[in-house]
């Protein structure tokens, strides 16, 4: 689960972050598969922007290669919301995520 939110992704993902640190540890234990969750979309720092889940995905994806992970066939990317239950629970209005199939 990466966080959307402006600061936060970043955060966990620069040198030293945990993201990149659990991407490693879970190849390393055997993990061949990943379902990469964007949560926070609804915050109001990504207010389900697209170029915002591609910002994330492009950095994300060069990373998760390196460690292993085939990105045509190893990892799916969801933008989700945890807190409205968005793309968890049920599909939600077109308003929101309607660029994501």
């Amino acid at each position: 689960v990466i966080s959307a939110r402006k600061g936060e992704f970043e955060t966990g993902f620069d040198r030293g972050g945990q993201t990149r640190e659990h991407a490693m540890l879970v190849k390393t234990t055997g993990v061949k598969y990943l379902v990469v969750l964007v949560n926070k979309m609804d915050d109001p720092t990504v207010n389900w922007d697209e170029e915002r889940y591609k910002e994330i995905q492009n950095k994300l994806t060069p990373y998760l290669r390196k460690c292993g992970f085939n990105p045509k066939t190893d990892i799916i990317y969801i933008p989700v919301s945890g807190l409205t239950g968005a793309f968890l629970k049920e599909r939600p209005n077109s308003e929101f995520g309607s660029w994501y199939t």
